[in-house]
């Protein structure tokens, strides 16, 4: 793969000395230039790949590529086997990181840098005179800033577009076509939501009265803090009386569903198909595999890592993986869905079958 936008060429010394990572002495030496990232699969001289999972190795002791990102203990296997095939002609470079996968993320974000196709703030969208946008921004053709709403430095908001009344988006953030940021809500700086998000739309709130269910007015906003990705069509529904909260570095995957007054910690990540009740609180870096659903009102505890389809209802404060619904321990859930199996699965004897006869 090769950039898209602006041409970016990155060298050795410029990758070891920006992310302080090494050259192993088993690979090749010396300064080279690179173009771009590759899998190992399509690699070639002018490319970067990277290998983090040991069943990859074969691929990378063949693989033509300009240089590897690795750990110290996988660069030492490569320089073993390439020696073993007679490689040493077209050895890589063995770049050696304690988390290559990591190096290679950072190294991706220098060469695959966004390019929008237009700056500045379109005559075509409609921007309420008391909104505020940033001399940096771009606001592209129909997009609509509403009433003392602000748009940061750098942010860039596509076509279809809504932002609504005092409503705040910070510095570098992409809003993709189609968001939805509604009255009141807050997006913090380098937050990217992707096309169709909805961010402050009316929770889940309703009286019923046996006669008919009474709208309760939901008043409370949005808060997104720095660095959170929503997925495209992600919804983020407003508080009922206080604003639903969504912490620094959170990364919401597609198609996910946060009710309001939702409390969500720093560095989640939440899988796809997931959906968090009302009033629910999650603490720092839980993981939400896909299909997972979390009960409303309940406390989920810091390093909880629910598995897919998991179904969380009650407190769970202690870290730990889970999974099943109920969820609970993994062990735990494995453990009785052997037990079950082999229940279900055990032959009947015959004579059983021949006493329920007679």
């Amino acid at each position: 793969m090769t950039p898209t936008g602006s041409v970016v060429t990155l060298s050795t010394s410029d990758i070891l000395g920006r992310f302080g990572c090494t050259l192993a002495p088993g690979g090749a030496q010396g300064d080279r230039e690179f173009h771009g990232l590759a899998p190992l699969s399509h690699a070639q001289p002018e490319l970067i790949c990277f290998l983090a999972n040991e069943k990859y190795m074969d691929e990378a002791v063949s693989a033509n590529a300009g240089a590897i990102l690795c750990s110290e203990e996988h660069a030492a296997v490569l320089s073993a086997r390439r020696k073993d095939v007679g490689g040493e002609g077209c050895m890589p470079q063995l770049i050696v990181s304690k988390e290559p996968y990591v190096l290679f993320a950072r190294i991706a974000q220098v060469f695959f840098q966004p390019a929008h196709p237009f700056a500045g703030v379109s005559p075509q969208a409609h921007v309420d005179a008391s909104a505020h946008i940033d001399a940096g921004a771009t606001v592209f053709p129909f997009a609509f800033v509403g009433p003392g709403a602000r748009i940061g430095k750098n942010t860039v908001v596509y076509s279809g577009v809504f932002v609504g009344a005092a409503s705040r988006v910070g510095e570098n953030c992409i809003l993709y076509p189609n968001v939805v940021v509604r009255e009141g809500c807050v997006v913090g700086d380098r937050c990217i939501l992707n096309p169709g998000a909805v961010v402050g739309g009316d929770g889940f709130g309703f009286a019923p009265s046996g006669m008919e269910n009474v709208k309760i007015p939901q008043v409370g906003g949005v808060r997104i803090d720095d660095d959170v990705e929503l997925g495209s069509n992600t919804s983020v529904d407003r508080g009922a009386m206080q604003d639903t909260r969504i912490g620094k570095q959170t990364k919401i995957d597609s198609l996910v569903m946060v009710g309001h007054n939702v409390q969500i910690g720093e560095s989640c990540f939440i899988a796809a198909l997931s959906g968090i009740g009302g009033s629910a609180v999650l603490g720092k870096r839980v993981t939400l595999a896909g299909q997972v659903g979390v009960t409303g009102h309940v406390k989920i505890g810091d390093h909880v890592v629910c598995l897919a389809q998991g179904g969380l209802t009650k407190n769970t404060p202690a870290p730990g993986v889970y999974n099943g619904t109920p969820a609970r321990p993994n062990s735990e859930h494995l453990r009785i869905a052997a037990t079950v199996a082999r229940f279900a699965l055990k032959k009947k004897d015959p004579r059983e079958k021949d006493s329920q006869e007679r």
